[in-house]
């Protein structure tokens, strides 16, 4: 079972989820989805890599992105960062998810916690 903590920045309008454990299919929209005291315009970095996501399957990660309207605006953008190559991949599989939806929100994969950051604030 997945935990995950949300940091957020005012000041610089950043949002961290850091996520922990075993990610399940049901889990994964929760994680994505913004709580609604966030701006749907916030950057956003959901930080993998310190979590399993071996669990989830293709068909689950589409039909949680088919729920998330959040992300659906041209002045979202999202990180996200991985520890290893078969997360990355899972990675891939959301990203592809939502330009799929026709979703407007930069989202990129990373390795690195430091330059997903600088990639959104800069």
């Amino acid at each position: 079972m997945a935990r995950f903590k949300q940091i957020r920045d005012g000041r610089s309008n950043l949002t961290v989820v850091e996520v922990y454990g075993d990610v399940g299919n049901e889990e994964i929209k929760t994680i994505l989805d913004w709580p609604p005291d966030v701006s749907p315009h916030s950057k956003t970095v959901f930080d993998f890599r310190f979590a399993d996501l071996s669990a989830l399957s293709s068909t689950h990660i589409r039909k949680a992105v088919g729920e998330i309207r959040l992300l659906s605006g041209p002045d979202c953008k999202a990180a996200l960062v991985f520890s290893n190559p078969a997360d990355y991949s899972i990675g891939k599989i959301i990203s592809s998810a939502f330009s799929g939806r026709g979703y407007l929100a930069n989202i990129r994969g990373f390795y690195n916690l430091h330059r997903a950051k600088d990639w959104l604030l800069f």
